[in-house]
């Protein structure tokens, strides 16, 4: 087969695929349009080692002992690290094509999520068992497991009426008392729209659970969208919305929110700003302290030793705060896109990992300096691919980046023009490598 119809085969392939969702390495890419096993075999990975991590959790009795989990296609990949993030072997898979979040009570029961489905594992992610949830009384987004029992799993979602219109939102609560096997759901407030970003729990008193989210609320004829917060204090039986409470605001959004491990009364939300909880005597209402400068906290985690040190994951940054977020000290360019979860390692609380939706990340000093850890592990986003005689060049989850076969072997990145959405085609001209066209947009 000749390489332009090789190429044009493969693009072909992809796209009746579903590129835009297909989460492959580059050699898988090329397996697809392979006529035989006995061809695939001489095939081997290059690259781009990396993929969308969702999360991560280290064993607190070794903290070289790490397990990493990717999303995106079926199935979810988890892997485990024995020497502190430096390699990686692949030990489990979820067999689903979006695991929207992850949980996990010790370093082997885990519980991962999506909109209908909950996945247990009891062997620290090599195998899964698989239970439904009632989808007829809403769909989950959002998991956490009770500190003190791992038989007590909460989940958060949104269950919509479409009957009627202005179409509604309520947010939907789910329970399971048997480890994730059965369910039951309640629902709770009506917005015009509603969707939960996390969900936490409190370790020193598990009645105490938050979720924070997006609300749309309908006033006159304009639709206006602010931060949602909601607060349990009897394990998700009843409800307080206290968002307002918080900021009022329109458009600031609330993607995190974090509970110190050692007192349920200080508690962390982020956003396009980060909040903190404060009380100012013995019995009065909770109060709020916003941050001065924004930090775009899209996932937080405290420090289970030093719960004044606090990290915040943003688009393309690490913040580390070291006095109860009264302060922050931003690491800019530290990581590849926006972190989706932080994990501070119980046996070795210096060592931060970061999953974003481009890579795995990890600080062995407290966040002052950051690295890829995600050696060995190919699942790489690739919308497009183009090839020539002395490279590849790839757009891996939303960056160009490029494989120069008679150099190092390794990949760079290169330049990425400002977007107007995905990159859905590259093309090198065959007379002139160095000149390469791209097309991007939504379809």
């Amino acid at each position: 087969m000749k390489g332009d119809e090789m190429r044009n085969r493969m693009m072909f392939l992809l796209r009746e695929h579903g590129i835009y969702n297909v989460l492959l390495p580059v050699a898988f890419l090329s397996l697809m349009i392979l006529p035989s096993a006995a061809l695939c075999a001489s095939w081997q990975p290059i690259g781009p080692e990396g993929g969308n991590f969702i999360f991560s959790v280290s064993n607190p009795m070794d903290a070289n002992e790490v397990t990493a989990i990717t999303t995106s296609p079926s199935p979810s990949n988890v892997y485990r690290s024995a020497d502190g993030g430096i390699s990686w072997n692949k030990i489990g898979e979820i067999p689903s094509s979006y695991i929207s979040d992850v949980t996990a009570f010790d370093f082997s029961t885990l519980y991962a999520i999506t909109s209908s489905r909950c996945y247990r594992s009891t062997d620290g992610g090599v195998s899964w068992t698989i239970a439904s949830l009632p989808y007829s009384e809403g769909y989950a987004y959002r998991v956490c497991v009770d500190p003190m029992d791992s038989s007590k799993v909460y989940a958060a979602g949104y269950i919509s009426d479409y009957q009627s219109y202005p179409y509604t939102y309520n947010m939907a609560f789910f329970k399971s008392t048997d480890g994730g096997m059965n369910w039951s759901s309640s629902s709770f407030f009506t917005f015009n729209y509603f969707y939960p970003q996390d969900m936490t729990i409190s370790r020193s008193n598990p009645n105490v659970i938050y979720i924070a989210g997006i609300k749309e609320v309908m006033i006159g004829s304009s639709y206006n969208y602010y931060g949602a917060l909601f607060k349990s204090t009897d394990a998700g039986e009843t409800w307080t919305d206290i968002s307002d409470s918080v900021e009022s605001e329109r458009s600031n959004y609330f993607y995190s929110v974090a509970i110190d491990p050692t007192d349920a009364d200080k508690v962390y939300v982020g956003g396009y700003y980060f909040y903190r909880s404060f009380r100012t005597g013995r019995g009065s209402e909770m109060s709020w302290e916003r941050s001065r400068t924004r930090l775009n906290a899209y996932a937080i985690d405290i420090d289970p030793l030093d719960p004044s040190r606090i990290y915040a994951a943003g688009y393309e940054s690490m913040s580390v705060s070291t006095d109860y977020g009264q302060s922050w000290r931003t690491h800019n360019g530290c990581v590849r896109s926006s972190g989706q979860h932080v994990e501070v390692a119980q046996a070795n609380p210096s060592r931060i990992y970061v999953s974003s939706y481009a890579g795995l990340y990890k600080s062995p000093d407290s966040g002052t300096t950051w690295s890829p850890s995600c050696d060995g592990i190919y699942a790489a986003s690739i919308a497009a691919i183009a090839v020539a005689p002395s490279k590849v060049i790839v757009q891996n989850s939303g960056y160009l980046m490029e494989y120069r076969k008679a150099r190092t072997a390794t990949w760079r990145d290169v330049v990425t023009p400002e977007s107007c959405g995905e990159v859905c085609d590259i093309l090198i001209n065959p007379d002139d490598p160095d000149t390469v066209l791209i097309l991007e947009g939504y379809g």
